[in-house]
C-alpha cells in the first residue's frame, strides 16, 4: 500500500513538473491530428493508384469504375480535411510563438520589488534609510567664506 501511495505520489510531482503551456499542448494536438490525416490520405492516394494500374490491366470492370469514382471522392475529401488540419496547426503554431514573445518580453522587464512595509513609492526602498533615484538634493557646494 505504502509503495502504491508513493509511486502515486512520484506520479503527481513528475506530471505537475512536466506542466506545458495551453498553446504547447493545442500545437501537440493539431500535429497530431494534421499527422493521422496525412497518413491516411497517403494510404488513400496509394490505394487509387493501385486501382488505377487495376483499371489499366481490366478496363471492362465497372465495379473498378465505381471504386475509382467513390476513391477519388474520398481522396478530395481527405485532401481538404489536411489542409484544414494544416492550418489549424499553423494557426496554433503562431499563437505559441506569440505567447514565448510574451513571456520573453515580460522576462527582460524590470521587476521592482516592492517592501511591504513601507506605503506608495517608499516600497522601492529595500530598508529605511536607503534613498532612492532623484531623492538626493543638489546642493552647491559653498565655502562659507
Amino acid at each position: 500500500m505504502k509503495k502504491i501511495l508513493a509511486s502515486l505520489a512520484m506520479l503527481f510531482l513528475v506530471g505537475c513538473a512536466a506542466h506545458t503551456s495551453p498553446q504547447q499542448t493545442l500545437v501537440d494536438d493539431r500535429y497530431l491530428v494534421y499527422k493521422e490525416t496525412y497518413k491516411a490520405y497517403r494510404e488513400a492516394e496509394e490505394d487509387y493508384l493501385n486501382l488505377l494500374f487495376n483499371l489499366e490491366q481490366m478496363p471492362e470492370e465497372e465495379e473498378l469504375w465505381i471504386m475509382k469514382r467513390d476513391k477519388m471522392l474520398e481522396l478530395v475529401q481527405l485532401r481538404e480535411l489536411m489542409l484544414n488540419a494544416r492550418t489549424e496547426l499553423d494557426n496554433a503554431m503562431q499563437d505559441w510563438e506569440r505567447h514565448l514573445t510574451e513571456l520573453q518580453s515580460e522576462m527582460k522587464q524590470p521587476k521592482i520589488k516592492y517592501n511591504p512595509n513601507f506605503a506608495g513609492d517608499a516600497g522601492r526602498r529595500t530598508s529605511p534609510g536607503q534613498l532612492l533615484p532623484g531623492e538626493v538634493p543638489n546642493k552647491k557646494k559653498s565655502n562659507g567664506f
